[in-house]
């Protein structure tokens, strides 16, 4: 988990953003990182419906595209 939050530091600064790790109480599984991502698209409109919704254990976080974002 600390590589992890070093590798996206190291992205964040890369593109001006800041880093807001997750408390180590809640850092078990990626939930609840999960649920905060949703939460976000949720919230500008951004919807995938189920059928075009898939799971893969081998995404990375560098590749995801954040379009609800300025």
């Amino acid at each position: 988990n600390h590589r992890l939050q070093e590798m996206l530091q190291t992205m964040c600064r890369a593109r001006g953003a800041e880093l807001c790790p997750t408390d180590d109480r809640y850092c078990i599984d990626n939930g609840a990182m999960i649920a905060q991502a949703g939460w976000e698209m949720l919230r500008a409109g951004q919807v995938t419906e189920l059928s075009q919704s898939g799971i893969t254990q081998r995404y990375r976080t560098d590749e995801v595209e954040v379009t609800w974002r300025d």
